[in-house]
C-alpha cells in the first residue's frame, strides 16, 4: 500500500455490537484501537447487557484518555434499554454513524493493524468503486492459520437456499459480506433499510442484506488481504441452545427463500416441502414443521 493511499483514506466508523461481552471487549478492543486513526470513530452498542459492561466501559475509557495518547479516535457507547438482538441493534448504530463507511465487527474479532487502510486501497483499485456496497474481510479462525473464512457461496438446492464457505479465499465477488467483519457503504445501507428485522433473533440477515444490495446492482466483494482473527468466543449456543438455534436457522431460511425465490424455484420449493416436512422432520424431531409455522406467523 502506498503512503498516498493511506493519507487519502477517509474517516471510518467502527461498530461493535455487544451483549454481556465485557471480557471480550477488554480482550479485543486494543487491536481495534491500533487499527484506527484519530479521524475515525468507534461505536460500541450494548444490547441491554446484564453484566457490568457499562461500568467497565466508563472506567476503560477514562483510563484510556488519561494516557493522553494522540492516536485515540472518538469513542461512543450506546446502550439499548431492552434487548433488541443483532439486526435491530446494528441498524440503530448505523443511524448514528457520522462517516461514509463503517466497519461492522463482532466483539470477539481482532482486526489486523492495517485493516482499514487495506480495505480502502482495495476499494479504490476496483472498477467503479462507487458501486461497491460491502467488502468482506478474510477471517482466520482463532489462531489457526489453516481455517479461513470470509468468502461465501449461495445456491438453490432441494427447494431451499444453501450457503457455505467458498473453497477459494481469493479476492473477488462473494455471495454475501459477513455481519461479523465487513466494511459497508453507510448511505447505501440506509437506502435499502439495513438488516431486515424479520430475521430475528439471528441468522440469514447478512445474506439477505447482500442479496438485496446486489438487486440494486451494487457489488459485494471479498478482500483476501483484509485480515481479522475471529475467535468465536461468543456464540448463540450459549444463549439459546442447539435446538433453538436449529429452529432459528430453519425459520429464517424459509423467510429468506420466500423473499428471493424465482417462479421456477417456488415450484421446486413446494414440491420439496413434502420431503422436508416428512423425512427431514422425522430425522430432526419436527424442526422443519415448527420452523415453518414460526416463519409464517413472523411475516
Amino acid at each position: 500500500m502506498t503512503n498516498e493511499s493511506k493519507e487519502n483514506r477517509p474517516a471510518f466508523s467502527v461498530i461493535i455490537p455487544t451483549y454481556n461481552g465485557k471480557d471480550l471487549l477488554e480482550k479485543h478492543l486494543p487491536a481495534v484501537l491500533k487499527m484506527m486513526e484519530p479521524k475515525d470513530e468507534l461505536l460500541i452498542i450494548d444490547d441491554a447487557s446484564s453484566d457490568d459492561t457499562e461500568e467497565w466501559f466508563r472506567e476503560w475509557k477514562q483510563t484510556l484518555f488519561q494516557k493522553e495518547e494522540t492516536s485515540i479516535p472518538s469513542i461512543r457507547y450506546i446502550q439499548n434499554i431492552t434487548n433488541l438482538r443483532f439486526a435491530a441493534t446494528v441498524n440503530k448504530a448505523v443511524y448514528q454513524v457520522t462517516h461514509d463507511y463503517f466497519l461492522l465487527l463482532n466483539n470477539d474479532v481482532a482486526p489486523s493493524k492495517k485493516l482499514l487502510d487495506t480495505v480502502w486501497s482495495f476499494r479504490q483499485q476496483q472498477h467503479e468503486p462507487e458501486n461497491i456496497f460491502a467488502i468482506g474481510c478474510k477471517e482466520i479462525e482463532g489462531d489457526d492459520e489453516n481455517v479461513i473464512g470470509g468468502r461465501n457461496l449461495l445456491w438453490f438446492e432441494r427447494g431451499m437456499f444453501i450457503h457455505s464457505r467458498h473453497p477459494e479465499m481469493e479476492s473477488g465477488e462473494t455471495a454475501w459480506a459477513s455481519g461479523g467483519s465487513s466494511v459497508f457503504d453507510t448511505k447505501k445501507w440506509l437506502e435499502i433499510g439495513g438488516f431486515d428485522r424479520r430475521f430475528y433473533p439471528a441468522y440469514w440477515e447478512d445474506i439477505d442484506l447482500s442479496v438485496r444490495a446486489k438487486k440494486e446492482d451494487w457489488k459485494v466483494l471479498f478482500c483476501e488481504e483484509a485480515l481479522v482473527h475471529h475467535h468465536h468466543e461468543t456464540t448463540n449456543a450459549t444463549v439459546f441452545g442447539q435446538r433453538k438455534i436449529a429452529l432459528m436457522s430453519w425459520k429464517n431460511a424459509y423467510i429468506f427463500a420466500w423473499q428471493h425465490m424465482t417462479k421456477q424455484q417456488w415450484v421446486q420449493h413446494i414440491l420439496w416441502m413434502f420431503y422436508h416436512q416428512i423425512i427431514t422432520g422425522y430425522k430432526t424431531k419436527g424442526l422443519p414443521t415448527i420452523a415453518l409455522f414460526q416463519a409464517i406467523f413472523s411475516n
